[in-house]
């Protein structure tokens, strides 16, 4: 049985069963983000007998990360806002034992447990499990130049980090701030920044904005657009040194170039919370995060792991990845919680579907990039067009950037991205179940799609675009069969 935990120093151990009976089954999560929480409560669906013990090293349940820079800039109007549900909701309504503020330092699979200490007053106890769930997250990245150390450098990845960076806006009447990084989260808050009436300068290492989930013909339309709002980019750059005056931040040295800022973000990217896991010999994957199968169970007997920790099955470009998307995590989770709870769910992969909104434009994208597919081997072809959202005499149409993938082998839709005032999210999404299903172009273009004035045109853009991609395949394979005979003769 699971007891309740001690209030003093000292160490209890806990979970120990005791007589012959049938006891209910013991499942141990470690990490209370997004993964943790969807975990437990898919657990608890499952074994309604089950004690179900959630550790969580901040203070506070579950909230949405991928809401921090809404909150910063008061779109959302509190941090408070972003939190999923109070301690009440878990230990009442669902009878799982939350316990915050609580570090795991060791796991001993021989013997089914794991060590935790509370770090308020650094009480320990050792809890057995019958099943343990691993959803230890990430954490961001640090850039190792001088000056990282300095007051007013900050990264994005807690409720708490915001909080510190608005503090010290405050404090500073801070005026310019410059963000490492231009990613998803580095673009978000740059957009935050500005909303707050502080000048953004932004560097990035590679050639153009957003690389992850865009190509750069497609980053530039967002990249034009941040700049009219106030961005200073400073593109293909490696920041040197971060300059500080009396121990706190007063600028940065780009390229040899140097910038007065009060505050640097640095939003590159975050790895994965594996340590646990390696230390107690569970098996990492070629991407540096917790290996698992489809049923997300680890190397380790009666251990399973979700969320931005393990490695995630791409069915795009069918190798093992690290994505950092709630999206996967959650389904992740929900495959986790139900087996770890006796139940039999698979988790099939992921297309890697991303969306953000940046300075009133829609982003959104699926697939590989064409300089991550070449890196792997797989040699796209590609066609971007511009349409509309509506017919052109219905008013309130919008432009709409289509640009898709192709497998140049195969033919099969490989990805796409997607950039307009309204209309990328959706389409997005209906592009990514046709990768996920594995469809060529040609299958891709055939789908029907619906048609009202008000709403959609008679002809989609991404059909179109998957019209002019198919054209463009056929050419293709057309050159490749008159070089073939050409050489045969």
């Amino acid at each position: 049985m699971i007891a309740t935990h001690a209030h003093d120093a000292g160490e209890t151990v806990i979970g120990q069963r005791i007589g012959g009976g049938s006891m209910p089954r013991r499942i141990v999560i470690v990490g209370c983000g997004v993964s943790g929480t969807t975990a437990a409560f898919h657990a608890r669906k499952i074994d309604r007998t089950a004690k179900i013990v959630l550790l969580g090293d901040e203070a506070l349940p579950e909230y949405s990360r991928c809401g921090l820079p809404y909150a910063f800039s008061h779109v959302v109007p509190s941090l408070e806002a972003l939190i999923g549900y109070d301690e009440a909701f878990y230990e009442q309504m669902n009878r799982i034992d939350l316990r915050l503020s609580w570090k795991v330092n060791r796991i001993v699979v021989e013997k089914q447990t794991v060590e935790a200490v509370r770090t308020n007053d650094a009480s320990t106890e050792t809890l057995q499990y019958d099943a343990l769930i691993l959803t230890t997250g990430a954490r961001p990245s640090i850039v190792p130049v001088p000056g990282a150390d300095l007051k007013g450098v900050f990264t994005i990845r807690t409720m708490n980090d915001i909080q510190r960076l608005t503090d010290h806006l405050t404090e500073n009447n801070a005026k310019r701030v410059a963000i490492i990084g231009a990613g998803l989260t580095g673009s978000e808050m740059a957009e935050a920044l500005l909303q707050r009436g502080v000048t953004v300068i932004q560097a990035e290492i590679v050639p153009e904005i957003l690389p992850v989930i865009l190509d750069p013909d497609m980053a530039s339309i967002i990249r034009t657009r941040a700049e009219e709002h106030g961005v200073e980019y400073h593109l293909n750059s490696t920041l040197e040194e971060i300059v500080g005056r009396n121990g706190k931040v007063s600028g940065v040295r780009i390229s040899g170039e140097e910038y007065g800022v009060d505050a640097v973000i640095v939003a590159v990217r975050v790895k994965p919370n594996t340590e646990l896991a390696k230390n107690a010999g569970i098996v990492l994957g070629e991407s540096g995060g917790i290996k698992t199968d489809e049923r997300m169970a680890t190397s380790a007997s009666s251990v399973y792991a979700a969320g931005d920790c393990i490695e995630t099955y791409d069915r795009i470009t069918r190798r093992n990845v690290f994505f950092q998307l709630a999206t996967t995590a959650v389904r992740q989770a929900l495959v986790a919680g139900t087996n770890a709870a006796g139940g039999n769910a698979k988790y099939p992969g992921s297309t890697g579907v991303t969306t953000v909104k940046l300075f009133g434009l829609e982003i959104a994208s699926f697939g590989p990039t064409t300089t991550a597919s070449e890196e792997i081997g797989i040699h796209p072809i590609s066609v971007r067009i511009t349409g509309s959202t509506r017919l052109p005499y219905y008013p309130g149409g919008k432009e709409l950037t289509v640009k898709l993938l192709a497998d140049s082998e195969d033919g099969r839709l490989l990805g796409a991205q997607l950039v307009g005032e309204e209309g990328a999210t959706l389409r997005a999404n209906f592009a990514s179940i046709a990768g996920h299903l594995g469809l060529s172009v040609e299958q891709f273009e055939q789908i029907e799609t619906c048609y009202s004035p008000p709403l959609a045109p008679v002809w989609d853009p991404v059909t179109i675009a998957a019209q002019a991609l198919l054209r463009r395949l056929q050419t293709s394979r057309g050159a490749k069969s008159q070089k073939l005979t050409t050489v045969e003769d």
